[in-house]
């Protein structure tokens, strides 16, 4: 294939879809099985994502063999999947090292938010031991992991017939992302548009984000806040960053009544 034989049927594709134009469809939901409509943009609003990145990843695949590295992505990304798919996510999609899922409808922060602190929850007490007792490496598997809602749109593109892909475009995917890279290790980040979310929930709800249940010491707040770096490219201010995982004694029923809204028996 010539240089100039590429250049003209990049053009050919260019002039088709100048002539075809855009089209945008709004959805109430993320839908299950990506865009359902052939040719048109869907657009979603109030989509919640949540972005986990195995942390270092690069220096482990970097100085250890194929089948270290292949057991920390399998089971790092194994396990967030069917996190992510047990707390009512519509749509996930795997990105290099990286696992995201896309949260819509009722209560979609909260449901968001429980999958994120259940995932590092998960990394933290069975990944990392389940990836060292399969290797000879010892090395901690962690994740850093990001949350922001906002507007999507969503389209296959590609050449038809194959290799299409969804492309999400719009702020919560790319923001998350961003916010899991500067999380530290086993942390949840997310941005001032969700953290005011929480800080307007129900009294129950804030209690379970905000407040720790008073297990292993006295600190009764789980979150730090700051300012952002400027060169990230985000659009808000400051994030907050969550201290903990899931209570080993009461996380159960802290994670019931932030999806329920109702407390349970006996907390």
């Amino acid at each position: 294939m010539r240089l100039d034989e590429v250049m003209a049927a990049v053009s050919s594709q260019l002039d088709q879809q100048a002539a075809l134009g855009v089209q945008i469809s709004p959805l109430n939901e993320v839908p299950e099985n990506g865009p359902i409509a052939r040719g048109t943009w869907n657009q979603i609003r109030g989509v919640t994502a949540v972005f986990a990145d195995l942390k270092n990843s690069t220096g482990l695949s970097a100085n250890d063999t194929p089948d270290t590295a292949a057991y920390a992505y399998t089971y790092f990304i194994r396990a967030m999947a069917v996190i992510l798919e047990n707390f009512g996510t519509r749509y996930i999609d795997i990105q290099g090292d990286g696992i995201f899922g896309l949260f819509s409808g009722r209560d979609s922060e909260f449901r968001a938010a429980a999958a994120a602190i259940t995932m590092r929850t998960s990394v933290e007490r069975n990944v990392s031991a389940r990836f060292n007792r399969s290797t000879s490496t010892v090395w901690d598997l962690t994740a850093g992991i990001g949350i922001d809602r906002g507007t999507l749109l969503v389209r296959k593109l590609g050449l038809r017939g194959t290799k299409q892909n969804e492309v999400w475009a719009g702020k919560p995917v790319n923001m998350a992302a961003k916010l899991s890279s500067v999380a530290n290790s086993n942390q949840v980040v997310v941005s001032d548009r969700i953290f005011n979310i929480y800080q307007s929930a129900s009294r129950l709800r804030q209690q379970v984000l905000l407040r720790s249940c008073g297990c292993g010491g006295s600190e009764r707040n789980l979150w730090t806040s700051g300012p952002v770096r400027r060169n990230l490219g985000l659009d808000f201010t400051n994030a907050h960053r969550r201290r903990s995982a899931w209570c080993e004694r009461h996380g159960s029923r802290l994670c019931e009544a932030l999806i329920t809204n109702i407390r349970p028996l006996g907390m």
